[in-house]
């Protein structure tokens, strides 16, 4: 016996379609085709009557097994021989199955799967003699039937049925069943078995008539296509939208192209929507429909001379890009055509594959030398040997192209840690490219690299897009310096171009965060990298439906927060751009109604707290409101500058409304303003503008050249700071000075980083920030330079103005369990943002929205608007009661403080004290008389130079005559129970002019000097002397050492009028001069005082030292 082989499969040619639906069959279509036979029941009824008179009886028998096989058994097994049911008396029977297999069946008439059945078909008129005879010769077969079915092609009565299954029951003690022509008829017309029988009995042929039915993608694609097309063939719409209009003439072609409709539709369509981008001159759309229409002539209709046609105009787009995406495109198109070629679809001077190879290698070449781009660059090199790939490839197959393996596993770990590297797609890319190569160690070592590379980035992203989630349950538990916490450890590990969702979640999260705990730097640079991000994708693709509205929305609130209208106007025009190109639905014009009209309101609001001197300064940026869309925004700004009558003429205010009635309303509108804290509007008109921000109770300002790039940096060392300190409220933080000033401006004098110098001005420690106006990265090095930069500069400005009493523990819970670097710099390259958003804008200026023939309004108001209500009077510290004991929980408690409503007062600069080295008091007055100068009172310092730079700053600060008497002047007498002529001298801001709202904290640092005389007869004499004048002159002394006599400096005399005298006995509770009293040192306390203040106050101050020590 000859053993026979098997023939190999034959090999398929390569069908392109095939390719990608075997591969993708989500982009096809899921409908199916059917096919139905015209045949009406009576037809069918008839046919079957007439069966026997055909001489069908074989066809009858063989159509009602297959409906009892699908209806009642499926293991139905046919007698042979001759019609009637041969020698087995049966025309078929079951055949025993496993309860196993018998539990799977789905059989609409089975009860009992394991029953014996048997079966008789019968064509005969005479159905009842027929059906008698079967079952009697069956029940013959002693076989054990549980069951006889029998089937007849003639009607039969249910009463005349049942008579005869009773009877046949006696006889034989079987239950029999009759099936007659009606139970034919609906099992093949109400129980979609035609096909049964068309095949079977020939019934219908002829009549079949083809239709498709569609799937639940197709029928989701038909829907949005039809109302897409009413929507682009309606006039009315797409106003002002061009961008919407192409995006949606795109979005239509790829409906059709997935409902697989004919080629020549699918290419009108694509046509359509590249003319109205060429048309609209967006050339990244442009190039986006033209690739996807090459694609698409490829894969769906294998048009290989279209596709060629195609790859020109995506060359012509895309060669010019320095973005490795765009060349991309033309790396995804060139294999297809060289595939083409090979297989002969199109010859060589079609497919130009040597011309298009070289230029594409040329591009590529050029973006992989752009090292200041490492991203992009990696990119760019790992096409280039893609494209090295598909070059040796296609004509070598058994070439292992080992060199090139090589060279794309050192670009993978090169690329190991750049967020936005394409790993998932090149990795996609390799997997189909190992079909067709020939196997080598060194694909697998690539392959083997680029899995573990995307395994270690799926790990770090899943562990990050958790630690969101979690913040984001804190945010909602009102618990905000928690979820920056969690936020911080998560968005430098979501910098992945897979995890792109995940990182404007959390940025937008943190935003929020920040904003809750009062830092709207970090707010707002969050919401900006965000909105980086979302440019990012629009970049690539040019949709503006990759831009999310809720993303500007965030933004929006973010600069409004700030007050910079010049930035208000610019984030509300982008978002309202957005919104209206994205408003398709009735729902979504409402809701860009609604915003549109809340940013009005608010603006509107905002413009009415500007102060009267600058409104001459905005008299054309009416009707630029106008143009914005912002009509009630130009109504208030008009009516602050007194332009009531205009407003009537041109009908915003109705005949019938009074005057009162209008300031009434706009005054509400104003005080709104004022009661949420809307900011007082900053025009940004001048040289210089000032950014502002409470971090840790210090009020820092930067003083920004007004150009794009000096605020951009001020704005990245702002917000650096306070992402970084965000929480250290839990953390000890001893303060150093009660503000601090720095200049930011341009130089060419430095490099490519920012230059960071602290220098005394007028005593005062000024930071001054200089840099280039031209900031370009031509390395990575050089990009990294300015995170870097940010890093050293927020680290040396935080040590000026504030340092942690336990810096090991304060570094460690910053620097390793929150992150706090990489969420202070991780977006930290705000100038490379704003260049994203404003493109080559030298300048955010209100002038961008007023044209030149604007009409200049007059400013007819000549006074400042005065709130309508009087003001409740401003409570200040100094006339509020300490509670008693301890502060309530909610005081104490870090988690509830807001950075924006903490404030450190104090005439304190930490550092230049501690250098001066406060040693000594000086009193001199003179003989009372006529013409005679008020006492001085001389603070004496070891070292002159810091003496001088504090009485310099204070002169700057209080003026060379305290005529408010900001600074307070304290002397404690009594301070010490072993020398009752001892006193201390304390010098701390004054409580009383410290003004105070709800949900303030403010904290006074002071400095206190003790001495120790043997007399009070100085002191004595210098108090008589200024009772008389009710004044006297504070001054600095120079005392190097102890054996030397003071020498006053009456160059930097500050007058002053309030001076406190208090014994150290009579210090209660609520006396800020308790910090005087030392536990150490028990102060005097005479003889006739049994019970006096102090000694309550001593009580407190050891329940503090305890609360400390434990």
């Amino acid at each position: 016996m000859t053993k026979q082989t098997k023939p190999a499969p034959e090999k398929q040619e390569y069908s392109p379609s095939r390719y990608m639906r075997d591969r993708h069959p989500d982009l096809f279509s899921d409908s199916v085709s059917e096919v139905q036979y015209q045949v009406e029941r009576e037809v069918l009824s008839y046919h079957l009557e007439t069966l026997t008179n055909q001489k069908d009886e074989t066809a009858f028998e063989n159509f009602a097994q297959r409906l009892c096989e699908k209806f009642i058994a499926p293991n139905i097994r046919p007698q042979t021989g001759p019609v009637g049911g041969g020698d087995g008396k049966t025309d078929a029977e079951t055949f025993p199955v496993s309860d196993e297999i018998s539990a799977r069946w789905f059989v609409p008439e089975n009860d009992k799967a394991g029953e014996r059945k048997a079966f008789a078909f019968s064509a005969k008129r005479t159905w009842r003699q027929k059906i008698q005879s079967d079952v009697a010769a069956i029940a013959g077969t002693k076989r054990d039937y549980d069951k006889i079915i029998c089937v007849t092609n003639q009607f039969v009565p249910a009463r005349k049925s049942a008579e005869l299954q009773d009877e046949l029951l006696k006889q034989h003690g079987i239950p029999v069943t009759i099936l007659d022509r009606t139970w034919l008829l609906d099992r093949v017309f109400k129980h979609d078995s035609m096909a049964i029988a068309v095949e079977e009995l020939g019934v219908g042929k002829g009549t079949e008539k083809q239709t498709k039915k569609l799937g639940p993608r197709d029928t989701a694609r038909a829907t949005e296509l039809a109302a897409l097309e009413a929507k682009i063939a309606d006039g009315s719409q797409y106003q002002g939208q061009p961008a919407a209009l192409i995006e949606d003439a795109r979005h239509a072609a790829l409906l059709a192209r997935g409902l697989e409709h004919a080629p020549a539709d699918v290419n009108g369509r694509f046509d359509r929507a590249l003319r109205l981008a060429r048309k609209n001159d967006i050339k990244k759309l442009e190039l986006t429909i033209a690739y996807e229409w090459a694609w698409t002539s490829h894969f769906w209709n294998e048009d290989h001379v279209r596709t060629s046609e195609l790859y020109d105009d995506v060359e012509r787009l895309a060669l010019g890009s320095d973005d490795a995406n765009d060349l991309e495109r033309l790396s995804n198109l060139l294999p297809l055509i060289r595939m083409s070629v090979h297989t002969g679809s199109i010859d060589e001077s079609k497919g130009k594959l040597k011309d298009r190879t070289t230029a594409l290698k040329t591009a590529l070449e050029a973006l992989r030398g752009q090292t200041n781009r490492p991203n992009n660059a990696l990119h760019a090199e790992a096409l280039m040997l893609m494209t090295l790939v598909s070059e040796k490839g296609v004509e070598h197959r058994d070439d292992p192209l080992k060199d090139i393996w090589v060279s794309f596993t050192d670009v993978i770990n090169r690329a190991k840690g750049l967020g936005t590297f394409p790993f998932e797609s090149i990795a996609d890319a390799l997997t189909q490219i190992g079909e067709f190569i020939a196997d080598s160690d060194e694909f697998d070592t690539l392959f083997e690299t680029i899995t573990d590379a995307l395994a270690t980035r799926s790990s770090e992203g899943e562990a990050a897009a958790k630690n969101v989630q979690r913040a984001y349950q804190k945010l909602a538990k009102g618990l905000p310096y928690d979820a920056i916490r969690w936020f911080g450890r998560a968005v430098a590990l979501l910098i992945k171009e897979e995890y792109e969702d995940d990182l404007i979640n959390a940025l937008i999260g943190a935003s929020f965060a920040f904003e809750e705990v009062g830092l709207p730097w970090a707010a707002r640079n969050y919401a900006l990298a965000a909105v980086s991000q979302e440019f990012s994708a629009f970049s690539r693709y040019g949709s503006i439906g990759a831009l999310r509205a809720s993303v500007l929305s965030r933004y929006f609130d973010t600069e409004f927060k700030l007050g910079r209208v010049p930035q208000i106007l610019s984030a509300h025009e982008l978002e309202m751009i957005v919104r209206n190109a994205q408003a398709r639905t009735d729902g979504q014009r409402r809701l860009l109604d609604k915003v549109q009209e809340a940013h009005m309101m608010k603006i509107a609001v905002l413009l009415l707290q500007t102060p009267l001197n600058e409104l001459s300064k905005i008299a054309q940026l009416p009707d630029a409101l106008e143009r914005l869309a912002l009509p009630m925004s130009r109504t208030a700004l008009l009516y602050l500058m007194g332009n009531e009558d205009i407003l009537r003429t041109e009908g915003w205010i109705p005949e019938q409304e009074t005057s009162e009635g209008v300031e009434a309303f706009m005054r509400d509108l104003r005080d709104y303003g004022v009661k949420a804290e809307y900011p007082i509007p900053d025009l940004a008109l001048g040289e210089t503008v000032t950014l502002s921000s409470n971090v840790l109770g210090c009020r820092i300002n930067v003083v920004c050249a007004n150009n794009l790039v000096s605020i951009g940096i001020g704005e990245a060392v702002l917000g650096s700071l306070e992402a970084l300190l965000a929480t250290s409220f839990d953390h000890r933080i001893l303060p150093q000075v009660d503000h601090l000033q720095l200049r930011v401006g341009p130089s060419d004098a430095v490099g490519l980083v920012p230059v960071l110098q602290f220098a005394d001005i007028d005593g005062e420690p000024i930071g001054t920030i200089t840099h280039r106006m031209v900031m370009e990265y031509k390395t990575k090095e050089d990009v990294l330079s300015f995170p870097n930069w940010v890093k050293d500069a927020v680290l040396g400005i935080f040590l000026r103005f504030a340092a942690p009493q336990d810096a090991e523990t304060w570094g460690k819970t910053l620097f390793e369990d929150e992150r706090a670097l990489h969420r202070a710099l991780t977006f930290s390259n705000v100038p490379v943002m704003l260049g994203d958003l404003h493109g080559d804008c030298a300048l955010p200026s209100l002038d961008h929205w007023i044209d030149p023939g604007d009409r200049t309004y007059a400013v007819k108001r000549t006074e400042a608007w005065l709130p309508a209500q009087p003001q409740e009077p401003c409570k200040s510290f100094g006339n509020t009661q300490r509670g008693e004991g301890l502060a309530p929980k909610e005081m104490r408690d870090a988690a509830k403080a807001k950075h924006s409503k903490t404030r450190w007062i104090s005439p304190i600069d930490t550092q230049k004290w501690d250098k001066a080295k406060w040693n000594g008091t000086l009193f001199m007055w003179s003989p009372p008389g006529p013409d005679v100068p008020p006492p001085m009172l001389g603070l004496v310092y070891e070292n002159l130079s810091a003496a001088n730079d504090i009485f310099q700053s204070w002169r700057k600060r209080y003026g060379e005559d305290d005529v408010k008497d900001d600074l307070k002047i304290t002397i404690v007498r009594g301070i010490s129970r072993d020398n009752p002529a001892a006193y201390a001298v304390m010098v701390s801001q004054n409580p009383d002019n410290v003004p105070l709202s709800e949900g303030n904290f403010v904290g006074f640092l002071s400095r206190i000097n003790r001495m120790h005389p043997k007399t009070t007869q100085n002191l004595d004499l210098f108090v008589e002397d200024y009772a008389r004048h009710g004044r006297y002159v504070l001054l600095p002394a120079h005392l190097p050492n102890k054996m030397a006599q003071p020498e006053p400096i009456f160059d930097l005399t500050i007058g002053k009028r309030d001076l406190t005298v208090i014994n150290a006995w009579e210090i209660g509770t609520n006396d800020l001069a308790a910090t005087v009293l030392h536990l150490d040192e028990l102060p005097f306390i005479p003889t006739d005082q049994p019970n006096p203040p102090v000694i309550e106050t001593l009580e407190w101050l050891k329940s503090l030292r305890a609360r400390e020590s434990s």
